[in-house]
């Protein structure tokens, strides 16, 4: 049987760090008979307390996958539904205006698939076995207007990015806000060159060295929160 595992870090830019602020970015990893997923979430920096959203969305995704086994209802739109009320319900009483955050998630359904999704900007990219990689991303120069950035109470399934692969054909998955894919000028090719570097090592081994990798990045003058996750297979 195969067995996915995952790993990943997140560490404060030097902006908010300099400011005093809490780093607005989060990510969690979830395993269970029907699913495995990572998801991340970057706060949008003018809202009071988007970093309780981003770690609200992380753990709505985690819910909305464990309501519903690894079945087509997962893979239906009402996965992207459950997602958003999840959400609404964790940041309550807070207004759903003040915790804004952005969603990127990965899953390998019971149904043989791997998903992406994607809501607002970062990278979420497929390592196949054929070694090319598919991702979604925030293109901004093409202004997309039809994108929420962010979940609100409005947000509908539309409003989302998605793409569906085969499991058989993919052998890793790497998700990065906006602090990360923003600065990268090959994208296949640091997602190649981490997934290859840090396959095969202990989880705690690698979140250690990407830990040290985002708090070193080193474009200058960079500011941003960075957060990495990886669901890799063995």
């Amino acid at each position: 049987m195969t067995r996915w595992i995952s790993f990943g870090a997140s560490v404060i830019g030097p902006g908010h760090l300099a400011e005093g602020k809490p780093n607005q970015d989060a990510w969690l990893a979830f395993h269970n008979a029907g699913a495995d997923g990572i998801v991340i979430s970057d706060g949008v920096g003018s809202k009071q307390r988007s970093d309780f959203g981003s770690r609200a969305a992380c753990l709505a995704v985690a819910r909305a996958v464990d309501a519903s086994p690894a079945t087509t209802q997962t893979t239906a739109d009402g996965l992207l539904d459950r997602i958003k009320a999840n959400w609404l319900s964790l940041i309550a009483p807070l207004e759903a205006n003040d915790c804004a955050a952005t969603c990127v998630f990965a899953l390998r359904l019971g149904s043989g698939l791997i998903r992406l999704g994607m809501l607002g900007d970062g990278l979420a990219a497929v390592l196949k076995t054929d070694g090319s990689v598919v991702s979604l991303s925030d293109d901004k120069s093409e202004g997309f207007s039809n994108i929420t950035s962010a979940i609100t109470p409005h947000t509908a399934a539309n409003d989302w990015r998605d793409v569906s692969l085969p499991e058989e054909e993919c052998v890793a998955v790497l998700l990065c806000t906006d602090g990360v894919a923003d600065d990268l000028i090959d994208g296949d090719g640091f997602v190649k060159g981490l997934l290859d570097t840090h396959r095969g090592l202990a989880a705690a081994e690698v979140g250690r060295h990407l830990r040290e990798m985002l708090a070193n990045w080193p474009t200058p003058k960079h500011s941003d929160d960075k957060t990495i996750a990886c669901l890799v297979r063995e």
